[in-house]
């Protein structure tokens, strides 16, 4: 990134926060991304093991009560990404206090783009930047 001189223009994201925080402190300069997931499937939060996640470079979600966007800020990111399932008005309000970019990952249905935009986010994540910006033009907003 730095040889190419693309640090203004990029994010680094992950969902193992250990070489994000690293990353934070080797090039302070380069944003960074805290991608999260609480699902059956899969959750890096494990908001219910009682210990702190492994996903997330050693921060503990009990010490940041409880919250998921004070957890990404903590471990120094700019952006935190959420699937998109577990956005709400609550986190999204909360991150944006705390000074986080919210860009949910992968939301593919225009409605469900809609519906997160309404909430508002900062940004989309998707397989289809075409529906995207169908999207966010018929808001009345500009694509970036």
């Amino acid at each position: 990134m730095r040889q190419a001189k693309a640090e203004a223009r990029s994010t680094l994201q992950s969902f193992d926060w250990r070489g994000l925080i690293e990353v934070r402190k080797l090039a302070p300069e380069i944003a960074t991304g805290c991608l999260t997931i609480e699902s059956n499937n899969f959750d890096t939060v494990q908001r219910g093991s009682g210990r702190p996640s492994p996903w997330l470079g050693g921060l503990d979600l009990a010490a940041h009560g409880g919250s998921v966007p004070a957890l990404a800020k903590a471990a120094g990111c700019a952006t935190w990404s959420p699937f998109w399932r577990n956005v709400t008005a609550e986190n999204v309000k909360e991150a944006h206090g705390l000074g986080l970019k919210v860009v949910p990952w992968t939301v593919n249905a225009p409605a469900e783009m809609g519906q997160l935009i309404e909430l508002g986010v900062d940004g989309l994540i998707t397989d289809y930047p075409d529906r995207g910006a169908q999207i966010v033009s018929a808001k009345g907003l500009k694509a970036r």
